[in-house]
């Protein structure tokens, strides 16, 4: 901006140099050329430090939108969301763009100089002239044609080879698996049982230990301390599109315990002496009755029968005429070709009023100022981003909230369904609707979507 003054200042002072004078017509309605021409440099440097001013204005906002853009994209690329309270879900939503009304100046139209051209004035003079001299004059007569019709080949005739394909039958036949054979069959010898008693154990005293005796108790032991956790959300009701982040739950678990069951001892241990009678058994056992022998055996043989395709006629190819294609055409041709007349003009005299010259044209200059217009636009201040919110997923929402939001958004015109409880298509839709229409944070069912709805 000090440079376009120093220039300003420069050029302004080469040019009143150059004249000689600062304002000596300063007195005068009318300013010279050169006046003109320094009046129009002043307010091209004046536009010029206004457009310097406004595009210094326009840095410092990119500078401030650059930083909000930075301090979005920390909470964006935090992996869990900061500041989170246990039992609450959490989610990444779109929170949209945001909008500012800026009112600027601008410039409609330089400032210029308008040239109006004094028309010259004329006077009326009549007098005879020839118009035109007499004279002759050659005129063509054109050709004429006439349409004619004509059938012309296109395409000739000729043959085309087309195959035909094989054709094959389906017949059946009995074939041997395994040929006619003799087998030598082993017949087992045959046994009988004898059944004798015999003592297995003679009579005895023994010392046997009584053993101890347990009762079983139960007892309730801590296996794991209350801890929070980040969990998934799970469920429809959490996400409104696939277009946002996964949604993040602080879980509350609390303490598990683990009931066991264990043995004490009830009687201890001790010994008792006791008489063990002689053991006797009955055995039973087998003998040979018949020794093992062969006998021969014949094994039929073993027929299949099978179904498979065979040749009926083989391929071949047949010969085919397609026929030539005509095209009937339509064409202009030469019926009389063209040749030329001679034909004698005569001279045309007029009496006429002619204008001559009475005071010649001159120009007037109007010098018409820079004209400006204040508008207001609407330009966008923030981009739209991805930031934790918390949201209701299936931890912490009911089938009665979710009929109070479906009422509330059929209410103001953003539900037609019926009031189900469910978090379906249709109620997603329409709260996604909703959010768009107030310029909400979309993708989930968050916590703002609700305090803005009364929920």
């Amino acid at each position: 901006m000090i440079k376009y003054i120093k220039l300003s200042a420069v050029v302004t002072a080469v040019i009143l140099s150059t004249t000689g004078c600062v304002s000596q017509n300063a007195q005068s309605n009318t300013l010279d050329p050169r006046d003109q021409q320094i009046e129009q440099l002043k307010k091209e440097l004046q536009a010029k430090d206004a457009k310097i001013v406004q595009l210094d204005n326009l840095q410092k906002e990119l500078q401030a939108k650059n930083e909000m853009e930075k301090q979005n994209n920390k909470d964006t690329d935090s992996l869990v969301p900061p500041n989170a309270k246990p039992g609450e879900c959490y989610a990444k939503v779109l929170v949209p763009a945001t909008y500012e009304n800026k009112t600027e100046k601008v410039l409609l139209h330089d400032a210029k100089t308008v040239i109006e051209v004094i028309p010259a004035t004329y006077k009326v003079v009549e007098k005879k002239v020839t118009i035109r001299e007499a004279s002759t004059k050659l005129i063509p007569v054109p050709a004429t044609y006439k349409t004619v019709t004509e059938t012309i080949m296109v395409e000739p005739e000729k043959t085309k080879l087309i195959p035909v394909p094989a054709t094959y039958k389906t017949v059946t036949e009995t074939i041997m698996i395994e040929p006619e054979k003799t087998k030598l069959i082993p017949v087992p010898a045959t046994y009988k049982t004898v059944t004798q008693t015999i003592m297995v154990e003679p009579e005895k005293t023994k010392l046997v230990t009584v053993p101890a005796t347990y009762k079983t108790v139960k007892e309730k032991v801590l296996v794991k301390d209350a801890y929070t956790a980040w969990k998934k959300g799970r469920g429809e009701i959490e996400k409104v599109n696939n277009g946002t982040g996964d949604i993040m739950c602080l879980v509350q678990y609390p303490a598990t315990y683990k009931t066991i069951t264990k043995k004490v001892l009830d009687k201890e241990a001790y010994t008792k002496e006791i008489k063990i009678p002689a053991v006797y058994k009955k055995v039973s056992k087998r003998v040979l009755d018949k020794p093992a022998t062969t006998k021969e055996v014949k094994i039929p043989a073993v027929y299949k029968t099978i179904t498979k395709k065979v040749l009926a006629t083989p391929a071949t190819t047949k010969e085919v005429k397609i026929p030539a294609v005509y095209k009937t055409i339509t064409k202009k041709v030469l019926d009389k070709p063209a040749y030329t007349k001679e034909v004698k003009i005569p001279a045309i005299c007029k009496m006429v009023k002619t204008r001559v010259l009475e005071t010649p044209a001159k120009e007037k200059k109007t010098v018409i100022p820079a004209k400006y217009q204040t508008v207001t636009t609407k330009v966008q201040k923030t981009q739209p981003y991805l930031r934790w919110q918390p949201i209701l997923c299936e931890t912490n929402t009911t089938k009665e909230t979710i009929s109070k939001l479906q009422r509330i958004l059929k209410d103001k015109k953003f539900y037609n369904g019926k009031i189900t409880g469910k978090y379906d298509a249709k109620t997603k839709a329409a709260l996604q609707a909703y959010q768009k229409a107030n310029n909400l944070s979309q993708g989930a069912l968050t916590l703002k979507t609700l305090n803005s709805l009364g929920l």
